[in-house]
């Protein structure tokens, strides 16, 4: 393209093209949001307008599209949720006063992670950003939601590639950011481990930020507020190296273009401060997804958020998703939510009060660049009102617990009184045509809008006496910005006009003209009108500068109000589905009588759940090995016990008579299977991954949930091995676990180990039927009942009668011969010939492609058979 034949717009636009390469380039062109070129094929293909031509000095029109720019944010925000920057270059003076060209410049750039339009945000869910920086061994992690301003670090050191990245899986799935920021020489490793294709992808140069100065590059964007804190926050958690930080504090400056005063705080977050879940377990326990929806329905989320502010959704995520291991801050929130299940009363008159409450975490984001409206400022003032009335009725119980909780509501009453002050009861969004200000708080303003009002009376008065004194029944007295005041006629009433009309424009079905009167009245009413909206932007400026002062103490107050909107969600599910305040033990032991999946139970309408009691512990019930058929409910107790054990851990009441809990650092889940054909993973592969890093991580304090482990690869070759991880974790971690299996061979190592107990699920025979009865009972069962599951799920009658014909061959050739799992398989071939000759005779023979612990049992049953003879 020769560039020098472009026209100067079209030089103007590919320059700012040129800078901003990645981005689709939203190029401000009177009331419209202009794309050329390639942006423009992309952006009409992905928005679904209208794709045009425009002339750009070349042969060949540029191709163009556009969108009106007051609804722009709806067009952005399509692109950003298919992962595409956006950036807004608009005009920087007045055209009218622009010699030449108008100046134009980047004044945003939206990216999926720094998008804050609240319009189209998920209210529920943050939208994070996150950073990271991998260097050898080490690995620091920042993220942020910028529309509410909250900044997380996390950094761990000496950690193996493997562990790193292991670590890093874990945190990008905990955060779930939109937006991910790595440095280059780890974006491909990062794109080969994680396969994050949902989330937007930057590299960058972290050898450009290891000596640059945090402050001192980026200090003036930033409130003293976050100075102060970021330096104390690195003093007391000896950092040194947060290129992570430094990185996503850069982007955010660089894409934002404003100063960034709503962010004034930073967090350490410590993985050792929270029960940790992995990715597996999260997903299979259904913690913030379901299964089946890939959204929060069908979640424990979903059962136990009933929150009545966005504020409070998000929270109560974090919660759900970080439960605490610190004892003090779970009896905390216990208390609290235990004083409000005492009365119903009071949790509704605060549910009332906090629906009436905005979103005033999202809200700062908008006083920090100043483009809050009045009627969001009124919003704002309306909740601080409601936090006051929240206080009061915290203060006036009398309960230690919600006293103590009312200190936590701060005075913000300067706030609210100023805006009380300053704006009207009910202003408008848009401020360009209307009064915001109330009357008498500035006399100077009064009076223009005094003569402005009295002028629009005049001009009423004017439009009525010119259509009797002409008889000119639809004369009619308009308005635009370029032409000012002005008489429109139509051409059917021409004749009538009267000699002191004075033409001012021609159109194909009407004509305009202006009075002497008419004129003289413009130059007044224009005057009044730009010097009063002109004086009220200057009075609704300084309301916001006042405001954006306080934007910490604004974010304290959202942060209070969220916490108490989560505590009261989780004693009003408490009361709904009568759940039960859980106790805590220093005694290892997990003790819940008449247990209850809150899932399951909360989708269950007609029925009636069948609750179960479990006792687990380290010393005689450490294993709790789990036979029966499927479809019985093994899986649906095993994951009850991990979700109520993790709503303790939240602080939460829990779905059982009652519940007696140790508190443990991790629970691992080893359920379902899955491949992962993109990384060329069997399901077995992927099963077997699974339970090396349970077996690596795993503690004495963690609670394990297996389920069919080893049912991926051939029946000795798994069987082998979940008896050996057994042992291994009878013999060496000693950890609580639930081991769900059809290896009925397995129920023997309740005879080796004092730790293991049998569990079955109870089945009743009526003739050819069988019916789940979904009671967890002491003992084992040897009968899998797949062919009456087949039954039972609808297949064949015909498949299923062979079926039948086919198992009693089976039995019949099988009858009398066991393995017993509990007797020492004999390695040394030189300590046992027998056994080894007999291993190679059937070899030589080759009746079957047989192992040696085949053989082993097989000799053994020989031997005992020959015995018996």
């Amino acid at each position: 393209m020769n560039r020098e034949k472009l026209t100067p717009m079209m030089q103007q636009y590919l320059a700012v093209k040129d800078e901003n390469p990645d981005s689709i380039l939203f190029f401000r062109l009177g009331d419209f949001y202009e794309m050329f070129f390639d942006d423009a094929l992309l952006a009409s293909r992905e928005l679904e307008i209208t794709l045009t031509k425009r002339d750009a000095g070349l042969e060949e029109k540029a191709p163009m599209c556009g969108v009106p720019y007051h609804v722009a944010s709806s067009y952005i925000s399509k692109l950003i949720d298919k992962g595409y920057k956006v950036a807004i270059c608009d005009q920087v003076e007045d055209p009218k006063l622009a010699k030449g060209i108008v100046k134009r410049e980047v004044t945003q750039i939206i990216t999926p992670g720094t998008f804050t339009d609240t319009e189209y945000l998920k209210s529920d869910l943050n939208n994070y950003l996150l950073s990271i920086f991998i260097q050898a061994y080490y690995i620091n992690l920042t993220y942020s939601d910028y529309s509410t301003g909250e900044i997380y670090f996390i950094e761990k050191t000496f950690l193996s590639k493997a562990e790193l990245y292991h670590f890093l899986r874990d945190q990008v799935d905990r955060i779930s950011p939109n937006e991910i920021l790595i440095n280059e020489e780890e974006i491909e490793k990062f794109k080969k481990s994680l396969k994050k294709d949902n989330a937007f992808l930057n590299a960058y140069i972290s050898e450009n930020l290891k000596k640059s100065n945090l402050i001192k590059d980026f200090g003036d964007y930033f409130s003293d507020t976050f100075k102060d804190n970021l330096k104390n926050f690195l003093d007391k958690n000896n950092i040194n190296d947060y290129i992570s930080l430094k990185k996503l504090l850069q982007y955010l400056v660089i894409t934002q273009k404003i100063n960034l005063k709503h962010i004034n705080n930073i967090s350490y977050y410590n993985n050792f401060d929270f029960l940790f879940l992995d990715e597996s377990s999260k997903r299979t326990l259904e913690i913030v997804k379901g299964l089946n929806t890939f959204t929060k329905k069908g979640s424990l989320l979903d059962v136990l958020d009933k929150c009545s502010t966005s504020m409070g959704s998000r929270k109560l995520k974090k919660w759900v998703e970080s439960p605490l291991i610190n004892l003090e801050k779970i009896e905390r929130r216990l208390n609290l939510i235990e004083s409000f299940t005492k009365d119903l009363l009071l949790l509704d008159k605060l549910e009332n009060i906090l629906k009436e409450v905005y979103d005033i975490e999202r809200l700062v984001v908008k006083i920090s660049n100043g483009t809050i409206n009045p009627r969001e400022l009124v919003s704002l003032k309306s909740t601080i009102e409601n936090s006051k009335k929240v206080k009061k009725i915290l203060e006036s119980q009398d309960n230690f617990y919600l006293n103590l909780l009312s200190k936590d509501f701060i005075d913000l009453d300067d706030i609210s009184s100023e805006i009380d002050n300053v704006l009207i009861d009910n202003p408008p969004v848009i401020i360009e045509e209307n009064r915001i200000i109330k009357e008498e708080y500035s006399k100077d303003l009064d009076e223009l809008f005094r003569i402005s009002i009295e002028g629009k009376n005049w001009l009423l008065d004017f439009e009525e006496r010119e259509r009797k004194r002409t008889g000119i029944k639809k004369l009619k007295v308009k308005h635009n910005k370029i032409l000012g005041y002005f008489i429109e006629v139509t051409k059917s009433f021409l004749d009538q006009v009267p000699e002191d009309y004075i033409r001012k424009q021609t159109l194909v079905g009407s004509e305009r003209f202006f009075s002497v009167k008419l004129k003289e009245m413009e130059g007044k009413l224009l005057g009044s009108k730009e010097r009063a909206l002109n004086l009220q932007a200057e009075i609704y400026n300084k309301l916001k500068d006042f405001i954006g002062k306080e934007i910490y103490r604004i974010q304290i107050l959202a942060d209070k109000l969220s916490d108490l909107d989560s505590i009261l969600s989780l004693a009003k599910v408490s009361n709904l589905n009568n759940y039960t305040r859980p106790k805590f033990n220093n005694d290892g032991f997990i003790e819940i009588k008449e247990g209850r999946h809150p899932i399951v139970e909360s989708y269950m309408k007609d029925d009636f759940f069948v609750p179960n009691d479990t006792f687990i512990d380290t010393k005689n019930n450490m294993i709790h090995i789990i036979t029966g058929p499927n479809m019985a409910g093994k899986s649906t107790y095993m994951r009850q016990v991990a979700l109520i054990t993790i709503m303790a851990h939240i602080g939460s009441f829990v779905p059982c008579d009652s519940c007696n809990i140790s508190l443990v650092d991790r629970i691992f889940t080893r359920i379902g299977a899955s491949d992962n054909l993109a990384k060329g993973q069997s399901t077995f592969m992927v099963e077997m991954q699974e339970v090396a890093d349970i077996i690596e991580n795993a503690s004495s304090n963690s609670l394990l949930i297996l389920d069919e482990v080893g049912r991926g690869t051939s029946t000795f070759d798994g069987l082998a091995i979940a008896n050996a991880i057994i042992e291994y974790i009878a013999e060496n971690i000693k950890a609580k676990t639930l081991f769900a299996t059809h290896y009925h061979e397995l129920v023997h190592l309740e005879e080796k180990y004092d730790s293991i107990e049998n569990l079955t699920i109870a089945v009743d025979r009526q003739d050819d039927d069988i019916i789940f009865l979904r009671k967890i009972i002491q003992g084992f069962t040897n009968n899998s009942y797949g062919i009456d599951v087949a039954k039972l799920a609808g297949i064949d009658n015909k498949i299923i009668d062979r079926a039948k014909e086919v198992l009693a061959v089976i039995e019949k050739e099988n009858e009398g011969i066991s393995i017993d799992l509990n007797k020492e398989f004999v390695k040394d071939e030189h300590e046992n010939p027998e056994i080894m000759n007999f291993i190679n005779k059937l070899k030589e023979i080759n009746i079957l492609e047989i192992n040696p612990m085949q053989a082993f049992n097989i000799l053994d049953e020989i031997v005992k058979r020959s015995k018996e003879l």
